[in-house]
């Protein structure tokens, strides 16, 4: 029952609400969305915590036309007693199971009364609640019997209906409380489906497929399982969901079935083009395709659910029907190249001029940013090519592999792909296609090295093809953490472009060697000034390999943020037209700009158009988890962070993606920290460290994980440990530019490390230099973070006023800066809930815990504490774990913050 509702709790809650004052409520929602089982739920809470008696019925489409079908359910559930008390006429008629009655206004009256008074005297002695599910396939005499009681015994008989999509124009829910069962979230979504033993990454890939619907998503997860493999043929579609696709699909009325066949020969269907082939009720038609569950609707672009839905429904228009709807549509398309596409569809003969018109028609659309509309265009260029054109029609597929990759448009790729490899072209085609591979999101290490060793052996002894092969690996190294390998690979093709002066790819070649360099530790800002100088324009699909994206990226790992983030939304506007893994880099950048920078409204919006377009491309899932998280943790909920930042890592772990594993870890780490794990946040932390050492990774500012280690080690009390993690970090910066921010944090940490040895002099010069560097910086969120260790130097020295001043600036800060994760924890420590624990804490304790709980509230250490009693540390940390637990905290400073005046 609980998983048949998951995501549900505070719409359930919202509902019963409702019930409890009286009011009855309608569910409406798409087709399996979960209403059904939202009934049952309600139907058990009523009947368990409040005694109540329910009766229960359902519409059905077979019985719509049946009069007192539904009535008959209803009556049969009352008890014989009550049922005794009807009048004899009444009673025949219910004995007899209102079947075969000829309806007349009297009969009708008769059982409204009947009904209205059983329901009257039953609802003395207790609760009763009515269900009615698909009340729009109710037949229209129950609806009136039941109606006529249900108005006049509001707030002694409570009524729960569902409703769907349906004709029955009859059907009266007036007078009822409406509220809106919407999909699942993709949290939620994902929840559910690793419940029922799926990975997490698969469980987001039918998130996105099921348009949120549990019901499809169950579907999809039994019939498909995994994912196929990426490299792989697309697994086809089972039997048995085909099946059930067609049905739900014919099931429809005409005219929704046919906006949506018009829908599935588009390219790109929107309420627009719909309107414009003549469907002029197509938003009528779509919103009841929706409420079947049928499509989804994202910036009135119109997507079927799941997406494998358009083919089945494609497969049902019969030949002669689809040439001619293809070519009413070419008459009205909006562009040349949707034109043209139609034309072709509706004629598959070979056609040389349409063939050219076709692949020029290709070229503007992949100019335009178009990918995937150019891809199609591609391919069907290749389709139309009589013999004649053989070799332009190679060059066709080689183009249509490399411009859907980028996009991630999968089986685009593999329809080109599988005849390249059929009729292989030239040694140039051929590493082409085996290059454009490694664009596609989600290819695995162990398959990239292959395709690129095939790469390698196709290019021979042509420079600028190694040179090309060179450069891919150098970049599949940098995206699986192995700079030291880059950077050979980037050197090598470097030196082979210098000497044949291909100056477009020699500025790729010297970004990816400055990129490399820099998180070896080595010089190489010249390599990344030659690349900008170059002014190389940068194709679509291809901006994040650009000198300007890494230009802007090296001013964020200097905490040069203004430059860092001019530099991406001026990439944004170039990305923009070219949904891809391009646009989805540009906003993970922006949003991890906009955390340090504290532009957190402004980040969670990136974050949210980052994760949609993730979504619509297919691309893993794990990207866009890391996107939501960085955005979370400054300007959201700490909670979700943390578990999407836990769900990422796993995923990013179990995909070999090294970089994403590190990313995630980061933020893992931070999140853990922050709620008062202070052993997971250095696990995560220390995880990162030994990836670094094992990848040669020297450059503190990529990751900036080592001020976070020191903190979290204080809070456990391993203050040697933490000393040496600070001087292994400090030596890392020395004489290095760019590193004044990472510096800043380490300052901060140093900060935490000498309050608790008790140096709170040394701690507040260290601290003043960390907080005007931050300040200079435009790190803002730093800034917040420096008062809030500020207030804990305060607390320590016995100033309470100053520190709850430094608390109050501090949330003052964050408050401006919308960091609601940051304002949140402050101010957990301004205002402690202590209605939570009782009045006299310190008897809730034992001897020994709550003389550690004095020392903590004292600022002593776990160090400090083990050697005044005469214990090992890891004693008086589970000693700290047992107090954290039965007084309901989980930091040092919520304990301090609790216990300062039965300490004082």
């Amino acid at each position: 029952m609980v998983s048949r509702v998951h995501g549900r709790l505070a719409l359930l809650t919202e509902i019963l609400g409702l019930l409890e004052r009286g009011d009855s409520v309608a569910l409406h929602g798409p087709s399996g969305v979960g209403k059904s089982a939202l009934l049952d739920l309600i139907e058990d809470r009523f009947r368990g915590e409040r005694g109540a008696v329910s009766l229960r019925a359902g519409g059905a489409v077979d019985e719509h036309a049946l009069p007192f079908a539904a009535l008959r359910d209803l009556m049969a559930q009352l008890p014989p007693e009550l049922v005794e008390t009807l009048p004899d006429r009444v009673r025949g008629c219910v004995a007899a199971g209102l079947v075969g009655l000829d309806v007349t206004d009297e009969l009708r009256s008769d059982l409204a009364a009947g009904l209205h008074a059983v329901l009257d005297t039953w609802s003395h002695d207790h609760p009763v609640l009515l269900l009615l599910d698909d009340v729009q396939w109710l037949d229209a005499e129950s609806s009136r019997v039941v109606g006529y009681a249900r108005r006049r015994l509001r707030g002694r008989v409570s009524v729960a209906v569902t409703t769907g999509v349906g004709d029955n124009a009859e059907i009266d829910v007036s007078g009822l409380c409406h509220v809106e069962v919407a999909p699942l979230g993709a949290d939620d979504m994902v929840d559910l489906l690793c419940a029922h033993g799926l990975r997490a990454e698969v469980a987001h890939k039918i998130y996105v497929e099921s348009g949120g619907i549990p019901a499809l998503a169950l579907a999809l997860a039994g019939a498909l399982g995994t994912t196929p493999t990426l490299l792989g043929r697309p697994t086809p579609l089972p039997t048995s969901l085909e099946r059930v696709l067609r049905e739900r699909f014919l099931a429809q009325p005409a005219d929704v079935r046919d906006t949506l066949r018009v829908a599935a020969l588009l390219h790109r269907p929107t309420l627009r083009h719909l309107e414009r082939a003549g469907r002029l009720e197509g938003g009528e038609h779509l919103r009841r395709a929706q409420l079947a569950g049928l499509v989804t609707r994202a910036d009135d672009t119109v997507r079927f659910a799941p997406t494998m839905l358009r083919g089945v429904v494609v497969e049902t228009i019969p030949a002669a029907e689809r040439t001619a709807l293809h070519l009413d549509l070419a008459r009205v398309a909006v562009t040349p190249g949707e034109q043209l596409r139609h034309r072709a569809l509706a004629d598959p003969r070979p056609d040389a001029d349409l063939a050219r018109a076709l692949g020029a028609a290709a070229l503007e659309a992949a100019m335009g940013g178009a990918r995937e509309l150019a891809a199609e265009l591609y391919l069907l260029a290749a389709d139309r090519a009589p013999c004649a054109l053989a070799g332009e029609r190679t060059e066709w597929l080689v183009s249509a592999v490399e411009t859907a990759a980028p996009g991630n448009h999968v089986d685009l790729l593999h329809r080109g792909l599988t005849e390249v490899l059929e009729r292989p072209g030239s040694r140039a085609q051929a590493v082409r296609v085996r290059l454009a591979i490694p664009e596609l999101a989600g290819s695995g290490p162990a398959v990239l090295d292959e395709v690129l060793t095939a790469a390698l052996a196709d290019a021979r002894d042509d420079d600028r093809l190694v040179a090309m092969v060179l450069l891919q690996r150098a970049r599949m190294a940098l995206m699986e953490s192995r700079p030291a390998e880059s950077a050979r690979a980037a050197e090598r093709a470097v030196a082979l472009l210098e000497a044949s002066g291909d100056t477009d790819d020699l500025a790729v070649g010297l970004t990816l060697l400055a990129v490399s360099r820099r998180w070896l530790g080595l010089p190489h800002a010249r390599h990344l000034a030659r690349a900008v100088a170059l002014g190389v324009p940068t194709p679509t699909g291809y901006v994040h390999t650009s000198p300007d994206y890494m230009a802007a990226r090296f001013a964020f790992y200097d905490d040069r943020l203004d430059e860092a983030w001019d530099g991406f939304q001026a990439l944004l506007a170039q990305v923009e037209r070219a949904p891809g893994m391009d646009q989805v880099h540009v906003l993970r950048c922006l949003v991890e700009v906009g955390a340090r920078a504290g532009r957190c409204r402004q980040t969670t919006a990136y974050a949210e158009r980052a994760v949609r377009v993730g979504e619509e491309l297919g691309l893993s899932a794990h990207t866009g988890w890391f996107i939501a998280a960085q955005a979370e943790i400054v300007g959201g909920d700490l909670i979700r962070a943390r578990t999407l930042a836990a769900r990422g890592a796993d995923a990013a772990d179990e995909g070999r993606d090294n970089r994403y594993l590190q990313r995630h870890l980061v933020l893992l780490g931070q999140a853990l920290l922050r709620s008062g794990d202070a052993g997971g946040a250095r696990d995560a932390f220390t995880r990162i460290r030994d990836l670094e050492q094992e990848h040669g990774i020297t450059d503190p500012t990529i990751n900036r994980w080592q001020a976070d280690l020191v903190s979290a080690l204080v809070l456990l009390g391993r203050l040697d440990d933490a000393e040496e993690t600070l001087g292994a970090a400090r030596r890392v910066l020395d004489a290095r530019p760019g590193t004044d921010g990472v510096a800043a944090t380490l300052d901060r940490a140093e900060t935490e490390l000498l309050i608790a040895r008790g140096d709170l002099p040394g701690a507040e010069v260290v601290l003043d230099r960390s907080a005007k560097v931050c300040a200079d910086l435009g790190m803002r969120v730093d800034v917040g973070r420096s008062l809030v260790t500020r207030a804990h130097l305060e607390r320590r020295r016995r100033r309470v006023a100053a520190a709850r001043s430094a608390l109050e600036r501090a949330d003052a800060v964050f408050s401006a800066l919308h960091a609601r994760s940051w304002v949140a924890q402050v101010r957990a420590e301004t205002t402690p809930d202590r209605a939570a624990v009782p009045q006299n804490l310190l008897d809730q304790l034992t001897p020994s815990e709550a003389r550690v709980a004095r020392e903590v509230a004292a600022g002593a250490s776990n160090r400090e504490i083990a050697e005044r009693t005469y214990v090992s540390v890891k004693t008086v940390e589970a000693a700290l774990t047992r107090v954290y637990r039965k007084l309901g905290v989980r930091s040092r400073t919520q304990l301090a913050t609790l216990l300062g005046p039965v300490a004082g």
